[in-house]
């Protein structure tokens, strides 16, 4: 899954913006009833490398991607484990996914 969202203003600002609201980017995507947990993340310059488990009942998926900044746009960047696909659908966690990144980005 990619998601890519235009940014106006330096990458600089751009970055603190996505490091402060990243532990929100996938809150509330796949539902309710989804609780994500272990999240970590890390920056190498305008990359970020994050992970995540997904958690449902007796299920655990984990989940791990990137987020890069350049001049123009954030991009985000995840493989959704098969079962995530499946039952919640990509499209809904893009959606989401990129309602969020637009909305810390407008803050």
């Amino acid at each position: 899954m990619i998601v890519i969202v235009p940014h106006n203003t330096t990458v600089e600002q751009a970055i603190g913006i996505v490091d402060r609201s990243a532990d929100d980017l996938f809150e509330g995507a796949g539902g309710g009833a989804v609780e994500l947990a272990e999240r970590k993340k890390g920056w190498k310059g305008p990359l970020m490398d994050f992970s995540l488990t997904a958690r449902v009942g007796f299920i655990s998926l984990p989940i791990a991607g990137t987020v890069v900044v350049d001049e123009f746009n954030v991009t985000v960047h995840c493989e959704l484990p098969t079962l995530v696909k499946t039952f919640v659908g990509e499209e809904r966690i893009r959606s989401s996914v990129e309602r969020k990144v637009r909305g810390m980005l407008k803050d």
